[in-house]
């Protein structure tokens, strides 16, 4: 009866032990993640190109494919893509657009330093 009772009872503190070490594990990987993530693209011309969000404000006249052709980047392969980036990060589902309306578009800049 002792016999079985030690039995459990390293069972339970390997387990525990076990237990631990997947959490430490797991938080060791989740904290080195976030230190290596790289927030930048390089360019041709190996200066860092940042993405940018802004909030723009629908004018009489505007379309979605106008407004494609001023601000797309060249991230993108066609004005086609990036209308279809706009409408996701916007949750349209069509190419309707209204005065007034606010839009959010992403654009690059390179990094200055």
């Amino acid at each position: 009866m002792m016999n079985r009772r030690s039995r459990r009872r390293s069972m339970r503190k390997n387990m525990s032990r076990l237990f631990t070490g997947f959490i430490l594990a797991l938080v060791l990987c989740m904290s080195f993640g976030a230190f290596f993530v790289y927030a930048r693209e390089q360019s041709a011309g190996d200066k860092a190109v940042y993405t940018y969000y802004k909030s723009i404000e629908i004018c009489s006249g505007d379309t979605l494919w106008d407004i494609a052709e001023e601000t797309m980047t060249d991230r993108y392969d066609s004005v086609a893509e990036y209308v279809q980036v706009i409408k996701d990060m916007n949750g349209l589902d069509s190419d309707e657009i209204h005065s007034g309306q606010d839009l959010i578009i992403a654009y690059q800049d390179t990094d200055l330093h």
